[in-house]
């Protein structure tokens, strides 16, 4: 697997929300690599002799969740009842602390989690 050219990287580094989604979308197509390792190579962590694979344990880490303003993020993007339903019950936006995908919940606490986009699950106290 071919790393990312760091002349990518570094343009990818100066994007923030929509743009760097749609950026890093771009970029895994093109050179074949996961969301996750172009997130490491953005991070200087280009040594994959430590890589560890993720469990799907739940972390004890993050209690609490980084709220984000729920009004910036769209998400009809499904009509069906089941998901109007859903969305009605959605209170907070917060980011994702594995990939730093934006999810959509209710303000119940403690809340777990399940992130569609990494899969890692995560429990939020506060």
């Amino acid at each position: 697997m071919a790393g990312v050219p760091e002349h990518e990287i570094s343009v990818l580094r100066t994007l923030t929300g929509y743009d760097e989604m749609l950026e890093i979308d771009r970029i895994t197509k093109q050179y074949g690599v996961s969301e996750a390792e172009l997130r490491r190579q953005m991070n200087g962590d280009n040594d994959m002799s430590a890589f560890v694979p993720e469990t799907k344990e739940t972390p004890k880490i993050p209690s609490t969740a980084n709220v984000l303003d729920k009004s910036n993020f769209r998400f009809e993007y499904d009509p069906s009842a089941e998901a109007e339903q859903r969305r009605s019950s959605v209170a907070q936006a917060i980011l994702c602390p594995g990939c730093g995908v934006a999810l959509g919940i209710p303000d119940i606490r403690p809340i777990k989690v399940t992130c569609p986009e990494c899969l890692l699950e995560s429990v939020f106290d506060a």
